[in-house]
């Protein structure tokens, strides 16, 4: 029976974590601290990890959240999960980064919130780490109403300045062994949909796009 290889990718956060799974087990990890310049500081890692493949081996998977978080680190992650998968031969699924928080094994359910910018803020909920649904849009007042009726954690991403004042609000970061255990939790058929599914990074709105006067 062959091994098989999986390769979880977390670049969404500030804390990336990298891991290499073999037959669902965590073979090798590591984590580097990076905010803006992801595209620099994950090969070195990235390179040192995938040097522990043993010779001839070949990755079976990739994993990579997707966000939402920083959509810069998500794009860059996805990029390179594509492009090692070129060389391997395999393929890669994107769950959301969500689901790689700790709070996620540890509740029913939480709810991912952040700052959405230009004065809104999302709303998603991660139900037995899963996050099935879109993230919703609010305004603030609407944000806040919604928000004082979810039972369970509320977790974001940001420092809890980006949300309005008075929300309590969990600090936390997405890691790849969370990533991983969201996937093997899920069924084959699951993961072959996962598979299927074109990778990309979450982006709660459509970009803001000023076009230029006709002359």
């Amino acid at each position: 029976m062959n091994t098989e290889w999986i390769l979880a990718i977390e670049t969404s956060v500030t804390d990336a974590t990298l891991l290499l799974a073999r037959d669902g087990g965590i073979f090798d990890q590591r984590t580097f601290s990076s905010e803006r310049s992801q595209e620099c500081d994950l090969f070195a890692p990235l390179q040192d990890l995938l040097a522990g493949l043993p010779e001839g081996e070949r990755l079976s998977a990739i994993i990579i959240g997707t966000g939402p978080g920083s959509y810069n680190g998500a794009r860059v992650g996805i990029a390179t999960a594509q492009a090692i998968a070129q060389v391997h031969q395999c393929r890669v699924a994107g769950l959301c980064s969500f689901e790689g928080v700790p709070e996620v094994s540890q509740n029913d359910i939480i709810w991912a919130v952040g700052d959405a910018r230009r004065g809104s803020y999302f709303l998603m909920p991660v139900r037995n780490g899963r996050a099935e649904t879109p993230p919703r849009l609010l305004e603030e007042e609407a944000f806040l109403a919604e928000l004082a009726r979810c039972e369970g954690p509320k977790v974001t991403f940001e420092s809890p300045y980006r949300l309005p004042e008075g929300v309590e609000c969990l600090e936390s970061q997405s890691r790849a062994h969370g990533l991983l255990k969201s996937w093997l939790a899920r069924s084959p058929e699951e993961r072959e949909n996962l598979l299927k599914t074109p990778v990309e990074a979450f982006y709660l709105r459509p970009p803001h796009i000023t076009k230029s006067k006709k002359t």
